[in-house]
C-alpha cells in the first residue's frame, strides 16, 4: 500500500474501533459542492482525483465520538473539503470557496487549525494499534512544517482579477499568495497555494495523476 492507503486504513480502523462508519471516499468534483449556491466549483468534466471528504468524518462519526450528547451538525469541528496524501508523502488539505477571496479569511484560518487537530487526534488514538510509518509521532508540528500543505480554490467568476493574477504569476514562474494564507504557512503549513478550478486541474491534478506525486514546487520558482 502507498501512504495514502495506509492513512485510509487508519481511518477505517478508527471508525471500526468506535463502532462508526462513514462514506468518506470521494473526489474533487463532489467535495467542491457549494451548499449556499447548490453548484459544484470543480466541474465533473475536469480531470479528477480520489480524495477524503473531511466533512463526512467531522460532521458524522468524529462529532458523535467526541461530543455524543450533541445531535447538531453545527457542533461539528470545522474541516476542509478534501484531503489527500501524494506519493512523495506530501499532505494536502483542499478548500473550495465559491465566494469573494476577501470573505474567505476567517473560515479558512479556523479550518486550518481545526482540521489538523482532528487528524492528529485520530492518528494518536490509533498509534498503538496501527501506526502511520511515514508520520513523525515525536514532533507533529515539525512534520506539518515539512509535509503538510494547503490549497485554497476560489471561483473564477467571483474573483476575475485574482484569477488573472494567479495565472499571470504562474506564467511568470512566480506565485500569488494573499497575506492571510502566507501567515498560515508561517505558523502551521509547509506551503500554501491559491488556485482557480482551472489552474488546480492544470498544475496539481494532472501532475498528480501523471507523476503519482503532487509536489507543486515543480511549477514555481519561489
Amino acid at each position: 500500500m502507498n501512504q495514502y492507503d495506509d492513512f485510509k486504513a487508519i481511518i477505517d480502523a478508527y471508525l471500526n474501533q468506535n463502532g462508526k462508519s462513514a462514506e468518506y471516499k470521494s473526489n474533487l468534483h463532489k467535495t467542491s459542492f457549494s451548499d449556499a449556491e447548490s453548484v459544484y466549483l470543480y466541474e465533473s468534466s475536469q480531470k479528477d482525483l480520489e480524495v477524503i471528504n473531511m466533512d463526512s468524518i467531522a460532521q458524522g462519526p468524529y462529532r458523535k465520538i467526541r461530543f455524543p450528547e450533541s445531535d447538531k451538525k453545527e457542533d461539528s469541528i470545522s474541516t476542509n473539503d478534501a484531503f489527500i496524501i501524494c506519493n512523495d508523502n506530501m499532505w494536502y488539505f483542499i478548500e473550495f470557496k465559491n465566494q469573494k477571496l476577501n470573505k474567505t479569511k476567517d473560515s479558512v484560518s479556523k479550518k486550518a487549525y481545526c482540521n489538523w487537530y482532528m487528524l492528529l487526534d485520530i492518528i494518536y488514538e490509533m498509534e498503538r494499534k496501527q501506526r502511520l510509518e511515514t508520520f513523525w509521532y515525536a514532533n507533529p508540528i515539525e512534520f506539518a512544517r515539512e509535509h503538510v500543505n494547503f490549497i485554497l480554490v476560489i471561483s473564477e467568476d467571483k474573483n476575475p482579477m485574482e484569477a488573472k493574477r494567479i495565472q499571470d504569476s504562474i506564467t511568470a514562474g512566480e506565485r500569488y499568495v494573499p497575506v492571510f494564507l502566507e501567515k498560515l504557512r508561517k505558523y502551521i503549513y509547509h506551503d500554501v497555494f491559491l488556485h482557480t478550478p482551472v489552474t488546480l486541474e492544470r498544475y496539481f491534478v494532472k501532475r498528480t495523476v501523471s507523476e503519482g506525486a503532487g509536489s507543486l514546487q515543480n511549477y514555481v520558482t519561489g
